[in-house]
């Protein structure tokens, strides 16, 4: 086993002996084997061990033994406790997903100082993982398990099942601590482990190897269907900052638009049932909504910006040194060409006529102006349908208020009232950051 193991290790980081490893060690007997097959190795290491503090004292006993083996073994052992009930009181979150989120996170802090975070998940966990994901509903991803490389975290341990480990372990008088809770199968993944699998294999005792075959391909072809919804990504998909427009010729031809449409806007989190929706909606300015963007259905294509958040408050400059931490504010002499001050992303005004408080805030229902060359006053709801602007858009557009008076609808028009005349000497040209 060690020699497959340090064979492994060669695929998956090059040359092992030149780099430093955090080997997040439970004390349970897939991360005590792995600790050894490093120690054995000659790699250098240091151990990190989580308390989650949900098994009482169990928790504070496998806790000293880790800390009791690092020591031994002259290696660093960074330890860190968590009140994980009262994090996942706080959340929401389930116990197993708040402390897999706390575990990670504390692995990202302190792995900045090696080269890799190295986990002892297994065959068994993939093939459990992959059932797991089965029986919740999942797409060609989730069949492809757990990656043997994540980003700096590495699995070493995926290519040998449970029974080998543990063979090892008994071989070589490995020590280890037991999780009582592995046998509650009220957990779903102990339930998938004890009583599925068994059952399953006994229809194909060699399933584990099987499901490690299958994965192999399950990944090949999900790499070939990446490729395959990237390069129509690329016709679809144009961005301007953070609007993302996604042209419907592409998408609603496409024998598998519903696919190819869930891919594009799985990063923005809409859901399936979303995209049935937008796909079936014949309404121009139909808005949908996920947790943090909004997507607005055009006659050529569907706009996904960010949602603004309704608790969002107007912003108050009290004088021009505020006022410069969101815009560009230059004075220039007034040398009579008023016809070139027309910049529809720019503010001209007399130094005078800039009083403060200025209020920058987002449009309400009843708001209006007297736009710059226009004639007379107009509600800022028809100037955005004169101009074409769509429900989602409006939701981004700032107003320039000074007083109660809208100034400048940012980045569209400003507005008559503040025009600046002949006669003013000098005007401010105010930009946005």
């Amino acid at each position: 086993m060690i020699k497959r193991f340090q064979r492994q290790m060669t695929r998956l980081v090059g040359c092992p002996h030149d780099c430093r490893y955090l080997l997040a060690v439970s004390g349970g007997a897939d991360s005590m084997v792995m600790a050894n097959l490093f120690l054995l190795s000659g790699y250098h290491f240091a151990i990190a061990h989580c308390n989650f503090h949900l098994r009482g004292e169990d928790s504070d006993r496998d806790m000293r033994f880790v800390q009791q083996w690092a020591e031994e073994h002259q290696l660093v052992c960074h330890v860190q406790e968590f009140n994980t009930l009262g994090e996942k009181e706080q959340t929401g979150e389930s116990v197993e997903m708040a402390a897999r989120r706390l575990r990670y996170q504390w692995f990202e802090a302190i792995g900045e100082d090696y080269d890799f975070v190295v986990t002892a998940h297994h065959a068994n966990d993939d093939a459990e993982t992959m059932l797991l994901n089965l029986t919740r509903g999942t797409g060609l991803k989730g069949l492809t398990g757990i990656p043997a490389v994540n980003g700096h975290i590495i699995r070493p341990l995926l290519p040998f099942s449970s029974e080998e480990i543990h063979a090892f372990a008994a071989n070589q008088h490995i020590d280890f601590v037991t999780d009582c809770t592995n046998a509650d199968e009220r957990i779903k993944r102990n339930k998938i482990r004890h009583s599925v699998l068994p059952t399953l294999q006994t229809l194909n005792p060699n399933l584990i190897p099987t499901l490690l075959h299958n994965k192999e391909i399950w990944q090949q072809q999900y790499a070939l269907y990446q490729q395959a919804v990237q390069e129509l990504k690329e016709r679809a998909v144009s961005e301007n900052g953070t609007e993302v427009a996604i042209q419907r010729s592409v998408i609603d031809g496409h024998p598998y638009s519903e696919v190819l449409l869930y891919e594009i806007l799985r990063p923005y989190r809409f859901s399936e049932a979303d995209v049935k929706a937008i796909l079936q909606t014949q309404q121009t300015g139909k808005i949908f909504l996920a947790p943090e963007h909004t997507l607005v259905v055009n006659r050529g294509e569907y706009l996904v910006r960010p949602t603004l958040s309704s608790t969002e408050e107007p912003v108050v400059f009290h004088n021009l040194d505020e006022l410069r931490t969101l815009f560009n504010v230059a004075q220039m002499p007034n040398l009579g060409d008023l016809a070139s001050l027309k910049r529809q992303d720019a503010l001209y005004i007399a130094p005078d006529k800039l009083t403060f408080p200025v209020t920058v805030r987002h449009w309400r229902h009843g708001d209006f102006f007297y736009p710059l060359g226009g004639k007379g006053k107009r509600k800022l709801s028809d100037f955005f349908n004169d101009q074409k602007i769509n429900r989602l858009e409006k939701q981004h557009i700032l107003l320039f208020c000074i007083g109660e008076a809208i100034a400048w609808v940012v980045g569209h028009r400003s507005d008559e009232r503040f025009k600046v005349l002949p006669s003013d000497p000098e005007y401010l040209t105010i930009t946005k950051n």
